[in-house]
C-alpha cells in the first residue's frame, strides 16, 4: 500500500436499496456494501490509512490487524478502477483563492444531438436540473464573488426554455464576457435576434466541411445544414459568432477544408478542440483518438494558420532553461482558474469531471464553495511531484504541468501522462532504447 499517503475519494455515492458509485473512468455502476461505503466516507484526503482503519475497528466488529488489511484491499481494489487518489500532504480546508476567470455552467443536459465524442450521455434533462429562480440567484452570487466571464453550454443550451432570461440577467450583471456553446441546430432567425437583444457571443460547433463528416460526428442527419443556417442568422442579425471543432479520426483530415469553409462563410473566430474521453467519447475512444503523431502534425498545421488548440503547442517551441521545481504547482487550470457547474448545481474543477462529486449550488452559495470545496482545494493542492512517469524527465513539465488532468482521469490515473502527447511517447521510445 501507500505508506503514509492520504486516500481521497473524489465520486459521489448514491444511496438507495444499497449504495452505488458512477464511476466515469470506465462508464460503469459498482455496488458497495456498508462497510466500503464506511471507509469512503473517511477517505476526505486528511486521514491516512491506520487512521481510517482505527476508525472502523468497531464498526466493522474487526481487531486491529484484520481491519487494516480489509480497508488496505478494499482501497487498492478502488485504486485500480481509477476511483481514488492519494495524497502525501492533507487538502486544506480553506483555501482563500482569486476569484475564477471563467465558470463554464452546463445549464441542461438535454441535447436534441447524439454526438459520438461527448463527455455526456443524456439526451434528456438530468433529474434535479437547477429552477430559474435558482439559476438566477447562481449568477447574482457568482457576480459578487467577482467572476470575469460566464460559458453556458449543456447538453444543448437552447433547450432551455428560460436561456435568454438567464442570458439577459447574466448580461446585466457586469461580467466581462458572456458566451454560449451551442451546435447551432435550434437558431432561426427570430432565435437569432433574441440572442443579440442579450448581448452574448455564440460558439458553434462544426465538425465537418459537409453534411457527411458533421453528420456523422454529431449523430443525426441533417445537423450540418442546420448548423449552418444558424451561423448565417447570427451573422444576419449582427450577434458575434465564433466557430469550434472537435477534432477526431472522422475529421482531422478535413480540418484544412472546414478552415477554408469558415472564410467563405466569414467567419473570423476559430478554434480546434481535442478529445477528452469521457461519457461516449469514452465509448468511442478507440475509433475516435488521435494518435500522438497525428495530433503533433495537427497542432504544427494550427500554429502556422495562428489558430488556437489547447494541446502542446508549446512544445514547438525550445523548453524554459533551468531545472524543474517539483515543489511547484501541478495542476492545470481546472479548480485555480476556472471551474464548472454541472446541469444538477454542482461546482466541479471543469466541465470534463461531471462524474466527480462537486459541492450543491442549493447547499452553498457559488462564492462558500469557492473558497471551501474540498474537491477543488485537492485540485489546487496537486504538485508537480504527483507526477509519474516519463512526464518527470519532460523539459517542458514546468509548463504543461503533466497534461489535460481530465484526459489523464478519463485514462484511469490523474498523474499520468496524455494519451495524446507526443513528447512523453517519445520519452517512453527512448527509454525502452536504453533498456
Amino acid at each position: 500500500m501507500r505508506g503514509h499517503l492520504r486516500p481521497y475519494f473524489p465520486l459521489r455515492v448514491v444511496k438507495g436499496e444499497g449504495y452505488s458509485i458512477f464511476n466515469p473512468v470506465d462508464n460503469q455502476d459498482y455496488q458497495i456494501n456498508l462497510s466500503g461505503y464506511r471507509i469512503l466516507e473517511l477517505c476526505d484526503g486528511n486521514r491516512r490509512v491506520e487512521e481510517i482503519a482505527r476508525s472502523l475497528e468497531i464498526p466493522l466488529r474487526l481487531d486491529a490487524e484484520r481491519c487494516e488489511a480489509y480497508v488496505r484491499d478494499f482501497l487498492e481494489e478502488m485504486t485500480a478502477l481509477g476511483m481514488l487518489c492519494w495524497r502525501r500532504e492533507p487538502i486544506p480546508a480553506s483555501s482563500p483563492w482569486a476569484p475564477p476567470q471563467t465558470v463554464f455552467w452546463d445549464v441542461t443536459s438535454a441535447c436534441n444531438l447524439r454526438c459520438v465524442h461527448c463527455y455526456g450521455t443524456s439526451e434528456s434533462p438530468a433529474p434535479g436540473e437547477l429552477s430559474t429562480c435558482e439559476a438566477l440567484r447562481v449568477l447574482d452570487e457568482m457576480a459578487a464573488c467577482g467572476v470575469e466571464a460566464i460559458s453556458f453550454s449543456g447538453g444543448e443550451p437552447l433547450l432551455r426554455k428560460d436561456f435568454i432570461e438567464l442570458a439577459t440577467h447574466a448580461g446585466r450583471q457586469g461580467f466581462k464576457s458572456v458566451g454560449v456553446a451551442t451546435n447551432g441546430t435550434l437558431i432561426d432567425e427570430s432565435m437569432a435576434h433574441r440572442l443579440r437583444e442579450t448581448g452574448i457571443d455564440v460558439q458553434v460547433s462544426i465538425d465537418g466541411d459537409s453534411a457527411e463528416i458533421h453528420d456523422a460526428q454529431r449523430g443525426v442527419s441533417g445537423a450540418f445544414a442546420k448548423a449552418l443556417a444558424g451561423i448565417g442568422a447570427l451573422q444576419e442579425a449582427g450577434c458575434p459568432v465564433s466557430v469550434c471543432t472537435s477534432v477526431t479520426r472522422l475529421n482531422v483530415e478535413r480540418i484544412p477544408a472546414i478552415i477554408e469553409l469558415m472564410e467563405r462563410l466569414g467567419v473570423n473566430r476559430y478554434r480546434v478542440q481535442g478529445l477528452v474521453a469521457m461519457g461516449r467519447g469514452l465509448d468511442n475512444r478507440e475509433s475516435l483518438g488521435l494518435e500522438p503523431q497525428r495530433m503533433r502534425e495537427l497542432v504544427a498545421y494550427l500554429e502556422g494558420r495562428d489558430i488556437r488548440i489547447s494541446s502542446y503547442n508549446f512544445t514547438l517551441k525550445p523548453p524554459p532553461a533551468g531545472p524543474v521545481d517539483f515543489c511547484g504547482i501541478g495542476a492545470c487550470s481546472a479548480g485555480a482558474t476556472i471551474c464548472s457547474i454541472t446541469s444538477e448545481g454542482r461546482v466541479v474543477p471543469c466541465t470534463y469531471f461531471w462524474g466527480l462529486n462537486g459541492d450543491d449550488l442549493r447547499a452553498h452559495s457559488f462564492g462558500w464553495i469557492w473558497e471551501n470545496s474540498r474537491l477543488l482545494n485537492y485540485f489546487r493542492s496537486i504538485r508537480l511531484d504527483d507526477v509519474k512517469g516519463v512526464c518527470r524527465a519532460c523539459p517542458w513539465l514546468s509548463v504543461c504541468h503533466g497534461g489535460c488532468k481530465a484526459e489523464n482521469f478519463a485514462a484511469g490515473d490523474l498523474f499520468a501522462s496524455n494519451r495524446t502527447c507526443w513528447v512523453a511517447e517519445e520519452l517512453r521510445e527512448g527509454a525502452c532504447q536504453e533498456v
